[in-house]
C-alpha cells in the first residue's frame, strides 16, 4: 500500500472529511446549546443586576428625602435653641443674679449624687 494513494488511505482509515463534518455538525449543535445556554443566564442576572439597581435608587431617593426632612427638623431645633440662648442670657443679665449660682449649685449637686450612686451600686 503506497502512502501516497489518497484513496486507498481514506478508504482503509476513512475520510477526514466525512467524519470531520460529522463531528463538527454535533460539536457545533452542542456549542451552539452550550451559547444559548449560557446566554439565558446572563440575561437573568442582567435582569437581577437591573432589579437591584432600581431598588438602590429608590432606597437612596428614600434616604435623601429622609435626611433632607432631617435636615429641617435640626435647623428648628436650633432655632429654638437658639432662642432660649438668648433668653437665659437676657435672664443672667436680670437683677436677680443669685438664681444662676443657686442652679448651678443644684446642677452640681444632682450629678455628684449620679455619679455616687452609679459608682457605689
Amino acid at each position: 500500500m503506497s502512502y501516497y494513494n489518497n484513496h486507498n488511505y481514506g478508504s482503509t482509515y476513512g475520510s477526514g472529511r466525512a467524519s470531520g463534518a460529522g463531528s463538527m455538525d454535533g460539536n457545533s449543535k452542542l456549542i451552539e446549546d452550550e451559547n444559548e445556554d449560557l446566554t439565558t443566564q446572563l440575561r437573568s442576572k442582567v435582569k437581577t443586576l437591573k432589579s437591584m439597581t432600581i431598588d438602590i435608587g429608590n432606597e437612596v431617593r428614600y434616604q435623601n428625602k429622609m435626611l433632607a426632612d432631617m435636615d429641617d427638623d435640626m435647623g428648628k431645633s436650633g432655632s429654638i435653641l437658639d432662642r432660649t440662648v438668648k433668653r437665659l442670657g437676657v435672664m443672667s443679665r436680670s437683677l436677680h443674679n443669685y438664681h444662676t449660682p443657686i442652679l448651678f449649685a443644684f446642677v452640681f449637686f444632682v450629678f455628684l449624687l449620679l455619679w455616687l450612686a452609679l459608682k457605689f451600686r
